[in-house]
């Protein structure tokens, strides 16, 4: 509408006769504070915000250009949001979507006509108290019955809802299982083709080889003796027994102490047999004659002989 504004800032009193007015036309130049006979268009909106912000802008009032560039970043972000959300949307959530709304309606509908029966009901019973309406009381009843037919029927269509609804869930799970499955596989494929059963033989050989590695290593600085090294120093000892029971054969055998009957002591070892015999005095005459000197050292030499 057209208006007259009397005083700046005041009130605005309308004056004339309503007339549409072009929001889209540029503003007049004349249509400025301070000039009167020209009456500014209403727009729907005053101005004043953005001559404000224009002002601060100018003055130089960072806070409140930040505070509209965070007001532009946040509508972007918001609308880049929307966008991926509306992206994201598939047929299939549209279809159960569509699904639960219908069921909505149907459940709603349900309920009317519950409302509906029930209100037959009541005027059943209040036309069939006079003799004079039971014409109508038995039509509300008849219609009454159908009402139940329907919401049998309405009662059936919610239930094949809720089963296709059940079915599309069951079925969207599935999927997802399967592609979780199928891109598991794929990984492992992709973790498989990194090495092939050669590979693994060669690092289970290099694995021995440096576990042999680590045990000599540590047998050296332990100090330890290898198992060749041992059977080397035993073939060692053998030969060194041998040599020795060889030169104890080789030697005397010593002379053992034997024990006297009756006795505690033990005798001592008799000399060796001398190889030639002593020179013995010559017996004197008069003590028996030549025979029995000879027959005495026979004796005798055959004893020491012994």
């Amino acid at each position: 509408v057209e208006c007259h504004r009397k005083s700046w800032p005041g009130s605005l009193r309308l004056s004339g006769r309503p007339r549409l007015v072009d929001r889209g036309a540029p503003f007049k130049a004349g249509a400025r504070r301070g000039r009167r006979g020209v009456a500014p268009k209403a727009t729907g909106r005053s101005d004043r915000p953005h001559r404000r912000r224009a002002r601060t802008a100018a003055a130089g009032d960072p806070g409140d250009v930040q505070g509209n560039m965070g007001t532009s970043s946040s509508k972007s972000k918001r609308a880049k949001a929307a966008k991926r959300a509306q992206d994201q949307v598939t047929e299939v959530d549209r279809q159960v979507l569509g699904l639960k709304t219908q069921k909505r309606k149907l459940n709603a509908y349900a309920k009317r006509v519950e409302e509906a029966i029930a209100r037959e009901t009541s005027k059943a019973r209040e036309l069939a108290k006079s003799p004079a309406t039971k014409v109508k009381a038995l039509n509300a009843l008849r219609l009454r019955k159908v009402q139940e037919q329907l919401l049998d029927r309405v009662e059936g269509w919610i239930l094949q809802v809720d089963e296709l609804l059940l079915g599309i869930e069951s079925a969207q799970a599935t999927a997802v299982v399967l592609e979780k499955l199928k891109m598991g596989n794929e990984a492992l494929r992709n973790a498989q083709r990194g090495y092939s059963l050669r590979d693994v033989e060669s690092v289970l050989v290099d694995m021995d080889d440096a576990r042999e590695h680590e045990e000599a290593v540590r047998a050296m600085i332990e100090g330890s003796l290898s198992a060749e090294d041992d059977e080397v120093c035993e073939a060692e000892l053998a030969a060194l027994e041998a040599l020795e029971a060889r030169e104890a054969n080789d030697e005397p055998s010593e002379a053992t102490t034997t024990r006297v009957a009756g006795t505690s002591g033990a005798v001592p070892t008799m000399p060796d047999v001398p190889e030639k015999a002593p020179d013995l005095p010559d017996a004197p005459l008069g003590l028996g004659t030549a025979g029995a000197v000879e027959e005495e050292e026979e004796e005798r030499r055959e004893a020491l002989a012994a």
